[in-house]
C-alpha cells in the first residue's frame, strides 16, 4: 500500500509540474524598461539579445538563440561555459542597429533584448516589434535598473538575486574594511579606450569607476577624458594608482603605451609599487561589477600593507 501511495504521489508531481509549465508557457507578464512597460513571456525560451545586452545576459548563464558582435577582447574574456553559449547562438550582425532583422526573424525569438542609444533604437522600434516583444535597455538610464530589467524579461531572476547579492555584500565590506583607508589616501585611476586617440588617456573615466564613486566607495575626483600623455606626471601626488588589467591579470592592450613612457616609470607611486591592475569587465552587471569590486578590495588591502 505504502508503495502504490508513493507512486501516486509521484505522478500527481510530475503532472503538477508539467502543468505549472503548461500555465506559463501562455503567461505574460510587464517588465518596466527604457521603452515603457513591455509585455513578455513569463518563461521565455527562445531570447535574442542584441547589442551591449549580449554580455550581461550570459553572464547571467542565459542561452541566447540570437546575439550580435562582441568585440575581441570582451569575446577572449569570456569563461568557458559562456563562450560555449555565445558560439551556439546564430550571430545576426555587427551590432544591434546593424543587424540582420530578417534572419532574426526566422529564428521566432519568445523576446528580443536590445541595449543601444536611445537614437538608434527609436529607427527599430516597429521593426523589432514587429518580430517579438523587445525591451529597449538605453544608455542614459541607470545601470541598476537595465540589470534588472533585462534578468525580468529572460526570467533569470535567480543568477540575477544571486549576484546582487554578492555585489551588495562586497560594497559592504569594502566600506568597513578599508573606509578609513579611502578617507586617508588619494586613490586615481589611468585608464585607455581601446578607440582613444594616440597620446591620449582618460583619468577617472572608467564606467567601473563610476559605479564605484557612485556607491560612495572611493571619492574619485571627476573624469577627465582625452588627457595628454604629457599631463601623466599629475598622477604624482596619488597614494595608489589604478589602471585597468585583463582578466588574467596583464595590462590591457589600450593602457600599455601609458605604461611604457618615461613618464609614467618616474612616477613616486610607480616606483614603490603603489599601483595595480584590475579587470574591469566589459559589461554592466551586478556579476561584472562585482568582479570589479573583488579586484578593488585586493588593492586595497596592498595599500593598507604599504601604509
Amino acid at each position: 500500500m505504502a508503495a502504490v501511495l508513493l507512486n501516486a504521489a509521484l505522478v500527481l508531481t510530475a503532472c503538477g509540474s508539467d502543468g505549472d509549465k503548461a500555465d506559463q508557457a501562455g503567461k505574460t507578464h510587464g517588465v518596466e524598461a527604457d521603452n515603457g512597460t513591455v509585455e513578455v513571456p513569463v518563461d521565455p525560451q527562445r531570447v535574442a539579445v542584441l547589442g551591449n545586452a549580449v554580455l550581461p545576459y550570459l553572464d547571467l548563464g542565459g542561452e541566447p538563440i540570437a546575439v550580435t558582435d562582441l568585440d575581441g577582447g570582451a569575446l577572449a574574456d569570456l569563461p568557458p561555459d559562456q563562450r560555449a553559449a555565445y558560439d551556439a547562438a546564430t550571430n545576426v550582425g555587427v551590432n544591434g542597429g546593424e543587424a540582420d532583422y530578417e534572419k532574426l526573424a526566422t529564428l521566432k525569438p519568445d523576446v528580443i533584448v536590445i541595449a543601444a542609444p536611445e537614437s538608434d533604437y527609436e529607427k527599430l522600434d516597429d521593426k523589432l516589434t514587429s518580430i517579438a516583444p523587445a525591451v529597449h535597455l538605453g544608455f542614459d538610464s541607470d545601470w541598476k535598473f537595465r540589470a534588472t530589467a533585462l534578468a525580468e524579461a529572460t526570467n533569470e531572476m535567480d543568477a540575477f538575486d544571486e549576484q546582487k547579492a554578492s555585489y551588495d555584500d562586497l560594497v559592504t565590506e569594502i566600506r568597513q574594511e578599508y573606509g578609513d583607508t579611502m578617507r586617508s589616501a588619494k586613490i586615481t585611476e589611468a585608464y585607455r579606450w581601446d578607440t582613444e586617440d594616440a597620446g591620449k588617456f582618460s583619468i577617472n573615466g572608467s564606467l567601473c569607476a563610476e559605479v564605484v564613486r557612485d556607491e560612495g566607495i572611493i571619492d574619485f575626483a571627476p573624469a577627465e577624458f582625452s588627457v595628454s600623455f604629457e599631463q601623466i606626471g599629475s598622477l604624482a601626488e596619488s597614494d595608489l594608482v589604478l589602471y585597468p588589467a585583463g582578466i588574467d591579470g596583464e595590462p590591457s592592450a589600450a593602457i600599455a603605451p601609458v605604461l611604457e613612457t618615461n613618464a609614467w616609470k618616474a612616477l613616486p607611486t610607480v616606483r614603490s609599487g603603489h599601483v595595480q591592475g584590475i579587470y574591469c569587465p566589459w559589461g554592466r552587471s551586478f556579476g561584472f561589477m562585482a568582479q570589479y569590486l573583488e579586484g578593488l578590495e585586493r588593492a586595497l588591502a596592498t595599500l593598507e600593507t604599504q601604509q
